[in-house]
C-alpha cells in the first residue's frame, strides 16, 4: 500500500519497457509500478547494501524477481542502458540535485519523477542546468509534511528566483490538495518569519525573502485558497 506521496509519484510515471528507481530503499514504488503494468522491467538501486536487502525481500515477497535488477551503487552510475522513466524520491533536494548532476550522461532522455523532502529549490535549479523542464508539479500532504512531486522531461526551462523557491507549474495543478498545501506552506513561512524577527540580530535579507515568498504564494494562488469543507 502506497502512502499519499508515493501514490502521487506513481501517478506521474509513464508506461515504459524499462524504468529505474534510484534510492529504492523499501522498493514499494517500483513493486507497485511493476504490478500495475506501468513498467515491464525495473532497475532498483541504492547506495546501501542494507537498503538493497530490504528491497530484495519486498521483491521476493511479491514474486517480481524475474522482472527486477537490484544494483548497489552511487546514484545514476548504476545505469548501463536507456530507461523510459527514472524516479528519485525520499531524499533531500541537494542530494537529488547531486545525483542528477553527476549522472546526467546516464539519463539519455528519460522522463524523471522526483520528490525532495527538503531544499526543493535545489532540484528546480538543477533541472534548469541539466536541460530538463518541469511538466507537472503536484502538491501532497503526507504524515503532516508538505511535498511536491515533479515530472520533468528533456527541454529548456528558465525560472525566476521565486519560481525556483516556490514553484511555477504547481499553480497549474488541478489537485484538491493545492489549497491545503499552500496554506501549510504559508503557516511554515509565518513561523519562520516570527523566528527571524525575534532573533537577537535579525537577518534582514532573509526576512525580505520570506515576505516575498508569502506574497508570491498569495498572488499565484489568488482565487484558489477556498475554505476546506
Amino acid at each position: 500500500m502506497l502512502d499519499e506521496r508515493l501514490a502521487l509519484a506513481a501517478s506521474l510515471w509513464s508506461p515504459c519497457s524499462l524504468g529505474a528507481d534510484i534510492g529504492t530503499d523499501h522498493a514499494l514504488l517500483p513493486c507497485h509500478l511493476l504490478e500495475q503494468g506501468v513498467c515491464e522491467r525495473m532497475i532498483l538501486a541504492d547506495i546501501s547494501e542494507k537498503a538493497l536487502s530490504r528491497a530484495a525481500r519486498e521483491v521476493e515477497k511479491r514474486s517480481l524477481a524475474d522482472r527486477v535488477s537490484l544494483r548497489c551503487g552511487d546514484g545514476l552510475q548504476v545505469l548501463d542502458e536507456a530507461c523510459g522513466c527514472i524516479s528519485v524520491t525520499g531524499m533531500g533536494g541537494r542530494t537529488i540535485a547531486g545525483i542528477l548532476t553527476s549522472g546526467r550522461d546516464r539519463l539519455l532522455g528519460a522522463a524523471l519523477v522526483l520528490c525532495a523532502h527538503t531544499e526543493q529549490v535545489e532540484v528546480r535549479r538543477c533541472l534548469c542546468r541539466i536541460g530538463y523542464r518541469i511538466v507537472r508539479e503536484e502538491p501532497c500532504l503526507c504524515n503532516g509534511h508538505a511535498y511536491v512531486v515533479w515530472r520533468a522531461e528533456p527541454g529548456a526551462m528558465s525560472l525566476t528566483p521565486y519560481e525556483e523557491l516556490c514553484g511555477r507549474e504547481l499553480f497549474d495543478s488541478a489537485s484538491p490538495m493545492l489549497a491545503p498545501y499552500i496554506r501549510h506552506r504559508l503557516r511554515a513561512l509565518d513561523r519562520r518569519l516570527d523566528g527571524l524577527r525575534m532573533a537577537a540580530a535579525p537577518d534582514r535579507e532573509a526576512i525580505v525573502q520570506v515576505l516575498g515568498m508569502r506574497d508570491y504564494y498569495l498572488t499565484m494562488a489568488k482565487g484558489k485558497l477556498h475554505e476546506d469543507p
